[in-house]
């Protein structure tokens, strides 16, 4: 039985090097690993041929303050935004066997920043932002309520839970 796909389209208006390139590419293909972990787990309905595309932007503080401004009224930069295809996946089980999730933005220099601080690397900030965006995009809204903000703190930890458990097997794998 095929398992459901997560594809990530991404361009980048910030500069990365071939090491973070190499990095990304590698957090990405673990993302679609445990994008079909979750969705074992019942994130949300689906079906097992489905295939879930993600756009990714990769940006600067300065970008991603004008996409803020423009689109929630807030003159500030953030750490990822997102924008979501459909009202909630959660509810709805879609027909398509492709199905466009939407659009994420993730600023890179705050990524750092906030990696700095969490005492984390550059990457694993970036697959926390690029879940959190991805919980937004099917639904989950942690500005509703605190129980669904617990519940979007759930599926978060599970998921790099998942990530950190893959990437100690990718280590293993290659020595």
């Amino acid at each position: 039985m095929k398992k459901p796909i997560l594809q990530t389209e991404f361009r980048s208006t910030s500069r990365l090097s071939s090491r973070d390139m190499k990095q990304m590419k590698f957090y990405m293909s673990l993302a679609s690993e445990v994008f079909s972990d979750l969705l074992k787990a019942k994130i949300i309905p689906t079906r097992a041929t489905q295939i879930y595309q993600v756009s990714l932007l990769l940006c600067g503080d300065e970008r991603i303050r004008q996409l803020n401004h423009d689109y929630r009224n807030k003159d500030r930069p953030t750490d990822v935004l997102s924008f979501p295809a459909h009202e909630n996946l959660r509810k709805i089980s879609p027909t398509e066997d492709e199905v466009f999730l939407g659009d994420l933005a993730i600023s890179i220099p705050t990524a750092r920043r906030q990696a700095l601080e969490y005492e984390i690397s550059t990457w694993d900030e970036f697959i926390h932002l690029y879940f959190h965006g991805l919980l937004h995009l099917i639904g989950y809204d942690h500005e509703v309520s605190e129980a669904e903000e617990r519940l979007m703190q759930k599926w978060e930890d599970r998921a790099l839970t998942l990530i950190s458990d893959k990437k100690k097997g990718s280590a293993k794998r290659s020595l």
